[in-house]
């Protein structure tokens, strides 16, 4: 695979990255502001779930470019990471009352999903 095609994914994925946490900020300041914005819940909504999809496509690119195994344990954390931040959304626009708790919730899961690339991967 050429060289050019994983840089590609990389910037997906980042993309993907800023676009979630963009799209949950948005949601989440919604709550703690105590509005019921529709259309701040729209693009939030959109925003975040096309964000989750850029990750999980990129991601399995990389995956599979670079030869890791799927079953390695940082990338098991990573997937349990993704399914976590792609619930977490139910409880964002359901139990508004938890924005304060969900805001730093997510960006714990983001630095130990930071953590998995940058230091567990590069130990083993």
């Amino acid at each position: 695979m050429p060289a050019y095609i994983n840089q590609i994914l990389q910037v997906l994925h980042v993309t993907g990255i800023i676009m979630l946490f963009m799209g949950y900020g948005a949601l989440l300041a919604r709550s703690l502001a105590g509005s019921d914005s529709a259309p701040v819940r729209k693009l939030g909504s959109m925003t975040s779930g096309i964000g989750l999809l850029l990750i999980l496509i990129a991601g399995c690119g990389m995956i599979s470019a670079s030869g890791h195994s799927f079953t390695a344990p940082w990338l098991i954390v990573k997937m349990v990471i993704w399914l976590a931040l792609g619930g977490v959304i139910v409880l964002i626009n359901r139990k508004p009352a938890l924005a304060k708790a969900l805001w730093w919730s997510i960006l714990g899961l983001g630095i130990i999903a930071a953590a998995m690339v940058y230091y567990v991967r590069f130990q083993g």
